[in-house]
């Protein structure tokens, strides 16, 4: 018996079309709803590994990721239904690797991230609607190095009751720190 070729599966509101080689999906597959794509995925001898498409059910994309032996990896991005990006990723070997960027609706950067091997390692960012930082952590291993900062939507840092410091006492602070390079 033959196992290999095209093949559909129907249930009575989905649709899976893909390719067989030697019993094992191989090669682009396509799954969708009422007509409507769902996602589009690939595989090598029955393992997931290239581009992977998975869509909203308005139609918009809502992740685009690439998959090497059944493993998230290299870039992901992540969609809102109106199609805006609301999250960048880097994967290696299915684990979070690099730079990971996350966005509030209007496309503002909400958080910048960055990860070594699944665990966070660098800075940590997050922000305000407005662009400002709103909190700064830094990380070693997964590990936080110290206590992070909190910042005022004007940029001024809060204090330990999480009030925003006076504006020159923001500017003593600010004016004795060496400068980040």
């Amino acid at each position: 018996m033959d196992t290999s070729g095209k093949i559909e599966v129907q249930r009575p509101s989905s649709l899976l079309q893909a390719n067989l080689a030697e019993g094992q999906l191989h090669g682009t597959s396509r799954i969708s709803e009422d007509g409507r794509p769902q996602a589009v995925l690939s595989y090598r001898n029955g393992v997931q590994d290239g581009p992977m498409l998975i869509y909203h059910s308005n139609g918009q994309p809502s992740a685009r990721m690439n998959y090497r032996q059944d493993k998230l990896h290299g870039p992901a991005q992540f969609y809102g239904p109106q199609g805006k990006l609301i999250r960048d990723a880097q994967y290696q070997n299915g684990l979070l690797h690099g730079v990971v960027n996350s966005y509030f609706e209007d496309g503002t950067l909400a958080s910048r991230e960055h990860y070594r091997l699944g665990q966070l390692h660098g800075a940590s960012q997050r922000f305000h609607g407005n662009g400002k930082l709103a909190a700064k952590m830094d990380y070693d291993h997964g590990k936080l190095l110290e206590q992070g900062r909190s910042f005022n939507p004007d940029g001024r840092p809060l204090n330990e009751e999480g009030k925003a410091m006076g504006r020159w006492q923001a500017w003593w602070l600010k004016w004795r720190q060496p400068p980040e390079i």
